[in-house]
């Protein structure tokens, strides 16, 4: 089938209007400057704030279509303050790292859920990933690809941590566990059964020597973490136990498991470790609600739940823990002595004198997220993500004290910076374009805002009533919005000002529902029509008025025409068509009814819905009307005869929410509760194309008059434009690009994966997954041998093939083939190799062996052979033909490997050399200066009592 040049592609565009919607939002340090740059997810992206100048700096984009759900900040390199990494977790699985000064990322495909929590070890090397399906897997950050998956835990994972000077990860979950993990040896080696309920967070302080942990109660748990010596477990294990077992934790088993097995498991776990866990006791939080996220920067920690509050305690150093001891016993002392008694103080350092309170910080709305900042001078920053798509820096002092007077503890505190402007703070209900479309007009519960469409910014921002549609006013100077408590408002876009505020729709007293649903321009633009709850359909009309501000000034105003419309029920939609022949109206009776506009004349009633219409619109020529509804279905009627042409069933799960047609042509968008945005034809009644990008509902969508842009706005606070290309589209190549996609996020390529001997119950298994780029690089793998033997076996004279000479631009089928492997992702050549079958794999390793034998990328070399032996050795042993070359891989690989050892080590060993010259250079350098310094000090010295023997002598 040829190309169908009918339909042209639409793309998705620019996304604006966030500042933040997930439940991750960091501080970043850019420049040396702390505090002062904030990381925040919003949907798929992730934006890098400047709350000084409330402007964003830079937008990361990993063109992923699942949500980010965490990210983490790489820790700053020895000698700097600036975080020069960003780990993002997605939705889908993904992880991706961005390079912060160039916006670059790197990613990895390791997860079947959510990535929920994502951890850096101190060095930066190392980055952790906990997801949905309760796995961790663990990545190289230097070789770009995975190291371990770690399996254990049963359910989300909600936390991840390093500790700094050990290879150990610590992590907790839903399922009531904290673990911790030698990553040495890849294996759990102590479990924290202490929690009765899900672990939602937990922080590292003091060194890695205290652990708090946060569950679904006001309680957050404090532990002492001690690793014995080996001449400790030694003792350990050579003394008759005679002290009694701990209590035993019971839980509630959903898997038919014996708890006191478990119990007796993780007991004989914590006796035969060489980590002693304590518990301290415990901090309670100002709420009762659960915790939803523990941060801290080693000197505040900040916990936060469902609420607006958040709470803030101290981590006293050593000096203040001793001086805090101290006035302890002092004032119990004192109390012994006035009672006459002797004093029973415990003179060890008790939880108390650990962690002090802190005034709590109480936020603008609910928390989505928090992070927290101080710096040597006692200032605390607290960053709050408000679920009404704003952000605000609170600052408090750690010298601040817990008041009874609520007046006082607000005092301490005080807001900082705010975002704000960038965004709505409710969900945008109505959008619309002017007429040159280069500006739109958006209308939410609290304001109307404008958006100049290229550059992506609010030019204003207006507060009105609860919006519920909007048009603009022909002129693109005016905007009119029906709101919820049925007035009809009119803004000049301009000035900034509200002009009209009149009361249009009041419906009887017996009613509860109120507000004016739908708004709509008469064809020749000279007036409007509004349908409302008052089951009335009104006319109005635009008009100029006297400005009572300036006495020579006119303005717009509009006044209710004599004409009206009593329809049966409450008016849900209203349409005009554009020659002005007819009127739609939608009832919540399930019915739509066409009218003649000259004489308001029953024209058609269209039937046929289980449901109301929620949305409807005509064609240019006025021959179609199309019609959506909260039975997620989409009807095309004829305006002729009233006819049903097409009923196109399931167009959006959970119903319809927004129509429009495209200027002059029978191809109209639908938006829904799923999310999607739906293109079709209303003459073949196809579907074009599915647009996904959005969160949650799409509550409206806008088309401009040319059909170049749509722009819709959803539950997300995002507003996204959809752009017009001149790509054609064909239909059977879109279908078959959906399939492959909903293949793949169904997870049937998940359950393809190879099945590797003795990863079967076993704790660590690989860390890659089978995704479409694995498959495309396997193939690519077999393309390449396959032209290797081709090539060798017609011998030196054979002709090059075209991937080799154009491609690669290389003669050398070896040096082709290697160029082939290197092409392929470091994250996706374990999987590619393990899915290779094993005649390819015997080809493979004669390549390896050329590429050993001329010492060619030895890393790459020696990496493929020994997975692709690893995992086929059973049958390479039973093969005649490969045991030979089995035999000679062996002896060649520990020498190619020794030899670059031996390089690795001489450049290693020169690198120190010059380090420890530069630095006794720097030495020579600074004490030469010292001693210039000091000799200038000096002759100022003698110059100056010189000039005072003088004035003496003087006088």
């Amino acid at each position: 089938m040829g190309l169908t040049s009918q339909y042209l592609r639409y793309v998705p565009g620019s996304v604006f209007g966030l500042v933040g919607t997930e439940r991750c939002v960091r501080f970043v340090t850019r420049f040396s400057q702390t505090g002062r740059y904030v990381a925040a997810a919003a949907c798929e992206y992730v934006f890098i704030w400047d709350s000084k100048r409330s402007s964003k700096v830079l937008t990361l984009n990993a063109e992923i279509r699942g949500q980010v759900t965490s990210l983490e900040a790489r820790p700053p390199a020895p000698g700097s303050l600036d975080n020069t990494h960003l780990a993002v977790g997605y939705s889908d699985g993904t992880v991706v790292l961005f390079d912060l000064r160039i916006g670059t990322p790197l990613k990895f495909a390791g997860h079947r859920g959510a990535v929920t929590t994502l951890a850096w070890d101190d060095q930066g090397m190392r980055v952790a990933s906990g997801s949905q399906d309760g796995e961790i897997v663990v990545w190289d950050v230097v070789s770009e690809r995975g190291i371990v998956r770690l399996k254990g835990h049963q359910g989300r994972i909600t936390r991840l941590r390093f500790l700094k000077d050990r290879s150990i990860l610590v992590s907790s979950c839903r399922d009531s566990f904290i673990k911790f993990w030698d990553l040495d040896t890849n294996h759990c080696f102590r479990t924290l059964t202490g929690h009765r309920a899900e672990v939602w967070d937990f922080v590292l302080l003091k060194d890695d020597t205290r652990l708090i942990s946060g569950s679904s109660d006001a309680e957050l748990r404090v532990f002492s973490l001690r690793f014995k010596d080996p001449e400790e477990m030694a003792d350990d294990k050579g003394k008759e136990k005679t002290l009694e077992p701990p209590a035993k934790m019971f839980r509630i088993d959903t898997e038919g498991e014996n708890p006191a097995q478990e119990d007796d498991t993780a007991e004989d776990e914590a006796q035969q470790s060489n980590l002693e866990i304590i518990r301290l006791g415990s901090i309670l939080r100002s709420r009762g609600d659960r915790v939803c996220g523990l941060q801290t920067d080693g000197r505040i920690v900040a916990a936060y739940g469902k609420s607006s509050v958040v709470d803030l305690f101290h981590v006293l150093s050593e000096e203040e823990v001793k001086s805090k001891v101290a006035s302890r016993l002092k004032k119990a002392r004192k109390r012994a002595r006035d009672a006459g008694t002797d004093m029973t103080e415990n003179e060890a350092p008790q939880l108390g004198d650990e962690i002090g309170k802190l005034p709590t910080v109480r936020a603008q709305n609910k928390l989505y997220g928090v992070d927290i900042s101080s710096d040597r001078y006692g200032i605390v920053k607290v960053l709050a993500l408000h679920q009404d798509n704003s952000l605000a820096i609170f600052g408090t002092s750690l010298d601040a004290k817990v008041e009874k007077n609520k007046q006082e503890e607000k005092r301490d505190q005080d807001v900082i910076s705010q975002l704000q402007l960038p965004g709505h703070r409710t969900e945008i209900r109505a959008v619309a374009f002017n007429s040159i479309s280069d500006q739109i007009v958006t209308a939410s519960g609290e304001s109307l805002k404008v958006w100049h469409r290229s550059e992506k910014q609010a030019i204003a921002t207006i507060p009105c009533d609860y919006a519920l549609s909007v048009i603009v006013v022909p002129g693109d100077r005016h905007a009119l919005i029906g709101t919820r408590s049925g007035r009809l408002q009119l803004f000049d876009l301009g000035s900034a000002k509200m002009l009209e505020d009149i009361v249009a729709h009041d419906p009887a007293e017996n009613e509860t529902d109120t507000g004016v649903w739908a708004l709509a321009l008469t064809h020749d633009g000279r007036g409007f029509l509004s349908g409302g709850s008052d089951k009335m359909v009104k006319f109005w009309k635009f008009e100029l008025v006297k400005d009572e501000s300036e006495s020579q000034a006119r303005r717009l105003s509009f006044i209710q025409d004599k004409r009206a419309l009593k329809v049966a029920d409450q008016v849900t939609s209203v349409r005009c068509a554009s020659d002005g022949f007819f009127i739609a109206v939608a009832t919540l009776d399930s019915k739509e009814t066409l009218y003649y506009n000259d004489t308001l004349k029953l024209c058609h009633e269209l039937y046929g819905k289980s449901f109301p219409s929620t949305c409807m619109d005509f064609s240019t020529d006025a021959t179609l009307i199309v019609t959506g509804s909260k039975d997620s279905s989409v009807r095309i009627y004829g305006t002729d005869f009233g006819d049903m042409r097409k009923l196109l069933k399931n167009a959006h799960q959970g119903g319809v929410t927004g129509l429009r047609f495209i200027s002059n042509t029978h191809m109209f968008f639908s938006c829904g509760h799923d999310g999607t945005l739906k293109q079709w034809d209303a003459d073949n009644f196809q579907r074009i194309i599915t647009l996904q990008g959005h969160s949650g509902i799409i509550r409206c969508l806008a088309v401009c008059p040319k059909g170049a842009w749509v722009a819709t706005c959803g539950q997300d606070y995002s507003i996204r434009l959809w752009q017009r290309t001149q790509e054609p589209l064909v239909l059977e190549d879109e279908r078959e690009e959906e399939r492959l996609k909903e293949d793949e996020e169904s997870g049937v390529l998940a359950t393809q994966r190879p099945v590797v001997a003795g990863e079967d119950g076993a704790q660590a298994v690989r860390p890659s997954t089978t995704t479409q780029e694995t498959e495309r690089a396997v193939d690519s793998i077999r393309e390449a041998l396959e032209i290797y033997r081709e090539q060798v076996e017609a011998g030196p004279s054979a002709t090059p093939h075209q991937l080799m000479t154009y491609v690669y631009e290389t003669a050398d089928p070896l040096r082709f083939v290697l160029e082939v492997l290197r092409k392929i992702k470091p994250s996706e050549l374990e999987e590619a190799v393990i899915m290779l079958p094993l005649d390819s794999v015997l080809e493979l390793m004669v390549v390896i062996k050329g590429l050993l034998e001329r010492n060619w990328d030895i890393e790459l070399a020696s990496r493929i052979l020994v997975l692709a032996v690893r995992i086929n050795l059973p049958q390479l042993l039973s093969s005649a033909t490969a045991a030979p070359l089995v035999r000679t891989l062996a002896q060649l690989l520990p020498k190619r490997i020794k030899e670059l050892q031996d390089v690795i080590g001489f450049n290693a060993a020169g690198l120190r050399h010059l380090k420890d010259r530069i630095e006794e250079r720097s030495e020579t350098q600074m004490f030469a200066e010292a001693l210039e310094n000091m000799q200038a000090s000096r002759k100022k010295k003698k110059k100056k009592d010189r000039a005072v023997k003088r004035a003496l002598l003087t006088i």
